[in-house]
């Protein structure tokens, strides 16, 4: 079964979702409590530059207030700054997160893509940085990619950010699974970049809708601001955001569940003959035998079929990483579909 993204679940009833990257922990408490506290703003507008929120990140990730831009998900803001700066020709991944290239399209933009190798674990290097020439306007990164899960080596991000300060190319780097990763890629950001990160997944808030974007320059933190809508994040959604940023405890221990339990469930798909791809996000991209995603859902299991990804073929799934509990029911379901 093909879906465009993870977690269509509408009207299929009981089902445990393995295709949702979404935190298994769930919204926590005091987000949810602060989401509720904020009902006496719902009937005012929305503070539409998310002041403290701005200034609660930038506090967190060490930067100026000034260069950061909230949005309604960092899909939002994929748009927006693609809609803003209208790039004529564009380098992204393959396979890759499937909204880059429909956001390019709508602006006419010229594709060209950075085939990752199969043999190599899908592993970005730096044949990227030489797809790079005068005549490219934005390079689109995601670290960890969607949907292999790989985080891209600081040597490479920086060699890379380095030739597009050179040719004058925007770099976008999606970073919004960087918070699964037990070891975060730090690395030298120079030139006009624009780096996203997400509330979403980690903080399991994707129905409430928060992305940011950090901005290497004031031009462009400013250009993004003035594109898009005018109120684009609710209060309930600010208020989340702000509380979300103390949850520290809750961070460390979604990366240590999500470490234990990622290396459960890629030896036993592995040990069930399939080729489990490396990963350092909250999902494993797979390799199996065609229609096993159908077969999982006669069990009452979505798992996410890879197949319309560009770079990617049928036999392809990709599976969150879940409770252990939840783990081993996907595990058993997929050995009864192997075995028969």
């Amino acid at each position: 079964m093909k879906q465009v993204h993870g977690g269509n679940v509408f009207g299929m009833g009981e089902i445990l979702d393995m295709s949702a990257n979404i935190n298994h922990l769930g919204l926590p408490e005091r987000v949810h409590e602060a989401v509720i506290s904020s009902s006496s703003e719902w009937e005012k507008y929305p503070d539409p530059f998310c002041t403290e929120l701005c200034e609660k990140l930038a506090e967190k990730l060490g930067i100026s207030a000034e260069n950061i831009v909230c949005g309604n998900g960092a899909a939002d803001l994929i748009y927006r700054l693609v809609h803003k700066f209208k790039p004529k020709k564009a380098v992204i991944l393959a396979p890759t997160f499937g909204e880059y290239p429909k956001a390019l399209a709508e602006v006419g933009c010229d594709i060209s893509r950075f085939y990752l190798s199969e043999a190599d674990g899908f592993e970005v290097d730096d044949g990227f940085a030489e797809m790079l020439d005068s005549t490219v306007n934005m390079a689109i990164l995601c670290s960890p990619n969607n949907p292999s899960g790989r985080l891209i080596r600081s040597q490479v991000l920086e060699r890379i950010a380095e030739k597009c300060a050179e040719l004058d190319i925007i770099l976008v780097v999606d970073e919004c699974f960087s918070g699964f990763a037990e070891n975060a890629v730090n690395w030298r950001k120079t030139g006009n970049y624009i780096v996203l990160g997400a509330f979403t997944k980690l903080y399991a808030m994707a129905g409430l809708r928060l992305g940011y974007a950090v901005c290497g320059c004031t031009e462009t933190t400013e250009k993004l601001r003035n594109s898009g809508q005018f109120w684009s994040v609710s209060a309930p959604a600010q208020a989340a955001g702000i509380a979300a940023l103390d949850e520290d405890d809750y961070v460390r221990k979604t990366v240590s569940l999500i470490s234990r339990e990622r290396r459960y469930i890629a030896e036993k798909l592995t040990a069930l003959g399939m080729k489990v791809y490396p990963s350092d996000a909250n999902y494993l991209l797979f390799k199996g035998e065609a229609g096993l995603d159908d077969s999982l859902l006669r069990e009452g299991i979505l798992i996410r079929n890879c197949g319309d990804y560009v770079g990617l073929s049928d036999g392809f799934y990709r599976t969150a990483v879940r409770t252990n509990a939840e783990n081993q029911r996907f595990i058993e379901a997929v050995r009864r579909c192997v075995n028969g």
